[in-house]
């Protein structure tokens, strides 16, 4: 697929035109150009020799990554973003490109081609975000808005978009070490369909996970103190104070999610365990997850109540089920 050093000198003529000059003439072609067309041709031709290593040194050396750099930052034609975003994408694995790439573009010009309605530069620009993921950009890349808006991605009907934010999910959830799980779309489609009916555990695998979000209110509170006579003025107004939701409550969403969508309708709870490392507070936006363990006669679940913005665990424990006796 790429070139060595002797294949490129096996396929150039003696006296043909080397590939610096000719990218220098590309690039100098793309400057000059007044035709949008022409403009657009030159740069599906730049993101085409960005496939090949070969070609690197050249292309920094000529200034391709710099006329992708002009492109994302200051075009809005969805051509010559797309072919930028590609030409980008293709670079970004080689160390110098991604260190200048991070240097003289930085990420949140590309982060923001997310809101592209264009699913390649979406792609490529997903790729080249796992590509650039390390110590030094996760603080950028894990921001409330970036995760948000890859969930939305991996929930949406493009398979390939769809695994690519999963991939982006998952890498910055091990490399935090933080619990963070990834609903499976079709899982959850399967998920959906049974859930007025009995479990079965030949629909489920070890693996399956479902997710859900849910911002708790005062009244939210104040409902479920009525509903068990906690009137404990930890979970109440006082003034500047910010109420804590109730231990009870958040056990609740999560046995919600389990009886009626993973494992699902017909289970019953057999024992659990359970922790709260730290406080959830009114107004938090919590993400609710689940994920089975163990398909046998016993049922394994994990669960997760997670407070994203600031990657906080507030709840997380096991359960173990099992298929009532009457379903």
């Amino acid at each position: 697929m790429f070139s060595s050093e002797a294949q490129l000198k096996r396929r150039t003529p003696i006296n043909g035109t080397d590939r610096e000059n000719f990218l220098t003439l590309l690039v100098d072609e793309y400057l000059n150009s007044t035709s949008i067309d022409a403009k657009c041709q030159i740069l599906a031709n730049l993101a085409n020799f960005a496939y090949d290593p070969i070609n690197y040194c050249f292309i920094r050396d000529v200034g391709v990554l710099d006329i992708f750099f002009h492109v994302i930052k200051h075009e809005n034609n969805q051509k010559f973003l797309q072919f930028a975003t590609a030409g980008v994408c293709n670079l970004c694995l080689d160390p110098l490109n991604a260190e200048y790439i991070l240097t003289h573009l930085g990420l949140k010009p590309i982060i923001e081609l997310l809101k592209s309605d264009q699913n390649d530069t979406v792609a490529d620009v997903i790729t080249t975000l796992i590509y650039l993921y390390n110590n030094d950009t996760k603080a950028l890349l894990v921001e409330p808005a970036v995760i948000s808006k890859m969930q939305d991605i991996e929930m949406c009907n493009d398979k390939k978009l769809s695994s690519l934010a999963t991939i982006f999910l998952q890498q910055v959830s091990e490399a935090n070490k933080f619990p963070y799980f990834v609903a499976n779309n079709k899982n959850y489609q399967k998920i959906c369909k049974i859930s007025t009916s009995s479990f079965c555990n030949t629909a489920f695998k070890a693996g399956d996970k479902i997710r859900i979000q849910k911002t708790l209110t005062q009244k939210d509170l104040d409902a479920f103190s009525n509903l068990t006579s906690d009137h404990n003025y930890l979970h109440q107004n006082n003034g500047n104070k910010r109420p804590i939701v109730h231990g009870a409550l958040l056990n609740g969403l999560v046995a919600g999610l389990i009886g009626t969508h993973l494992p699902g309708p017909g289970t019953v709870l057999v024992s659990q365990t359970m922790k709260f490392p730290n406080k959830c507070f009114v107004g938090e936006k919590l993400t609710i997850s689940v994920e089975l363990v163990d398909v046998r006669k016993i049922l394994k679940v994990k669960f997760y109540c997670i407070v994203e913005e600031e990657k906080k665990v507030v709840f997380e424990g096991e359960a173990k089920l099992m298929l009532a006796k009457d379903s």
